[in-house]
């Protein structure tokens, strides 16, 4: 009998043979499977580390791997087919997952197994880290109270669900029309044949037309389609904001929280809300009078060109840009030219073959891959074979997620079984056109570092168990170290001009060019902070205990936010936080700041590369490869830092590399 492709656990998944009704056939095989083999490990209870750890996570893997491919198939191919059994299978994963959090023989054998002698380090970790979160679950709450937060969790779910869908419905929808008088400026790849034309908001798209469009209508229509994603009917999220936000609250209480945000930041790196703050006082400090300076500059250089008022959030990214080209004499979509992706991919690897040891070989032939697009390679160390990487770098609006993101989709695993690590990166850059290669911006490329800095945490890792492989059990604040690391190095000179290649000259980066490229980082970084800070304050505070206030808003607690940090506040028609996936679908939730938190570590580590020569930079990234990347998480992420750096994290390294701190 063929085996369901869902529940194959071989190399490579077989994407291309998944169809909703495989799906829903090994849901409905898997579940109860799940179920009965979960009962029985309860009844059976074997105090150790093999019969509370290893035995729950095998009974729960088959349903819950089929999930993460049904999961991943809605982020890359959505369809109505695909978001029926996501719908479908949603619920029943969520009891599941429950059902074993709440289990209070697992809860009170793990509770007797914690301080076993015979237990490693790393798996007192992991046990310890189990128990915060099987209470974070509720699994001590009386039964009504149980009962109570499943049903607060499981609203929380379907209403996540349906925002990602409403952001991802709109920006498919969202069409802006052209006429070919006022096309000037707009980049000729966006242009194919005669106007009019009709345009989407993905970002891509989206970025070229701020920056470049001379017609300030029509950036304006731009800004004004992508502003109000998610804010308007039939997709409007505003009163999912609100449940979600209510029931995040209830949910805190009943598990004895004085908020989220302090459920939240319990099992996190920071710890505290407090401690978040504490970081992030400083940057706004420094941040925002940089950014104020640097606003004054661009409307007093949009003035001398001729511009008109003030300017509204619609003409800063095109100012920005003519004041940018002014200053390092170079324009961003011609920049493109120089990096074909091919080339950016050989340079990428080069350099993950330098510093780590580590060589990735382009698999040839079948992928058995979810879109023609989609690459795969195989990751040796020395002639071992460690792992894969799938490659998905092209946007697909409206069937695609917007964005950038790495997943597992096959975690190290040989407590249980023989299975190398596979990740997939997911980019959402131009695809090539015609006859013509793809090609980067600059602020691609330097995606494409950070996502793949996240997949060699994933593929390096030296830990065999499940449980700690990988990103597992790495605390949620400390997991963009490895990414915001990686992202660090196409600001290097020599490097960045590795990575070039014009496609019709053939010739590198000229290296005065290079050079200006690297200086344009900290061009505006007050704004990018500010920014930032925004996002991560407004976040919290939605999440904290003084929120609301009678008669109070999110989109009020943004605006006030801003007022405080932007140097020119929000404009009322910005609805961004109906569209904040981030925090309302995603895995950020009293949690945005993780950004800036893991972005500190990651300065004070590539600081280190500064400088060195080729053999220190090699030795340096052996050690990255020996600490970051391979022990995952099974130790404290606060320990894997000091395993590394030999001191506790220098709080200020951002803020020089940014050039904010001199």
């Amino acid at each position: 009998m063929k085996k369901n492709p869902f529940l194959d656990d071989g190399w490579m998944p077989k994407y291309d043979a998944m169809t909703p009704e495989a799906c829903a056939a090994a849901m409905e095989a898997a579940l109860p499977a799940a179920q009965r083999a979960l009962e029985g490990v309860e009844k059976r209870l074997d105090v150790s580390w093999q019969g509370l750890v290893v035995a729950p996570a095998l009974a729960l893997r088959a349903p819950f791997e089929a999930w993460g491919a049904l999961c991943h198939l809605t982020s890359v191919v959505n369809s109505p087919a695909w978001r029926e059994q996501e719908e479908k299978w949603q619920a029943p994963i969520i009891a599941l997952s429950q059902r074993a959090a709440q289990s209070r023989p697992l809860y009170e054998g793990l509770m007797a197994l914690k301080d076993d002698p015979a237990l490693a380090p790393w798996q007192r970790h992991v046990v310890a880290r189990q128990l915060l979160a099987m209470r974070q679950a509720g699994v001590g709450l009386p039964a009504p109270r149980r009962k109570k937060l499943n049903a607060v969790q499981s609203k929380l779910a379907r209403l996540s669900m349906a925002f990602s869908n409403n952001v991802l419905d709109a920006e498919r929808e969202a069409k802006v029309a052209v006429a070919p008088d006022e096309a000037a400026g707009i980049p000729a790849d966006l242009l194919q044949g005669k106007g009019p034309w009709t345009l989407g908001v993905d970002f891509a798209t989206y970025d070229a037309v701020m920056r470049h469009a001379e017609c300030p209508a029509v950036r304006e229509r731009f800004w004004r389609a992508r502003a109000s994603r998610g804010a308007l009917a039939p997709h409007d999220n505003t009163a999912a904001i609100d449940k979600i936000l209510a029931l995040r609250r209830q949910e805190a209480e009943l598990l004895g929280y004085a908020d989220y945000a302090h459920l939240s930041t319990d099992a996190k790196m920071a710890g505290t809300p407090q401690a978040v703050l504490d970081l992030l006082a400083p940057m706004a400090r420094a941040g925002r009078p940089a950014a104020q300076a640097e606003d004054a500059a661009l409307a007093a250089f949009a003035k001398a060109h001729g511009h008109k008022g003030r300017l509204q959030p619609w003409d800063k990214a095109f100012w920005a840009e003519r004041l940018s080209q002014e200053t390092f004499g170079y324009d961003e979509e011609e920049l493109r030219r120089y990096f074909p992706m091919e080339r950016v991919l050989e340079g990428l690897f080069a350099l993950v073959e330098e510093l780590f040891g580590v060589r990735a070989e382009r698999q040839k032939g079948a992928l058995h891959a979810w879109h023609k697009d989609v690459r795969f390679y195989r990751l040796y160390e020395g002639g071992d074979l460690i792992a894969g990487l799938y490659l998905d770098p092209y946007a697909r609006p409206g069937t695609k997620n917007g964005g950038a993101w790495m997943n597992e989709i096959r975690g190290r695993d040989f407590e249980t079984r023989r299975q190398l690590p596979i990740a997939v990166v997911c980019c959402n850059q131009k695809p090539p056109r015609g006859k013509a290669p793809a090609t980067m911006s600059f602020y691609e490329v330097a995606t494409l570092f950070h996502e793949v800095g996240h997949a060699l945490q994933e593929t390096l890792t030296r830990v065999d168990s499940p449980t700690c492989s990988g990103i597992s059990n790495v605390e949620w604040d400390a997991v963009e170290i490895a990414s915001q690391f990686l992202e660090q190095f196409p600001y290097e000179p020599a490097l960045l001009r590795g990575l070039s290649q014009h496609v019709e000259t053939g010739k590198p980066l000229p290296p005065a060019l290079a050079k200006r490229v690297v200086a344009k980082r900290t061009y505006r970084a007050g704004n990018a902070l500010v920014r930032q800070l925004l996002f991560a304050e407004t976040d919290l505070a939605l999440h904290a205990k003084g929120f609301p206030r009678k008669g109070d808003t999110p989109l009020a607690l943004l605006r006030r936010t801003a007022r405080r940090l932007l140097p020119g506040g929000l404009h009322e028609d910005d609805r961004f936080l109906n569209a904040f996936t981030h925090i309302f679908s995603g895995g950020y939730a009293a949690g945005y700041y993780s950004y800036k938190w893991s972005e500190t570590l990651s300065a004070d580590i590539y600081a280190r590369f500064q400088g060195a020569t080729a053999a220190q930079r090699r030795k340096l990234g052996r050690r990255v490869r020996e600490t970051l990347f391979a022990l995952g998480g099974s130790a404290p992420a606060a320990q894997v830092f000091r395993d590394l750096m030999g001191r506790d994290p220098d709080a200020a390294a951002i803020l020089r590399l940014e050039g904010l701190l001199g």
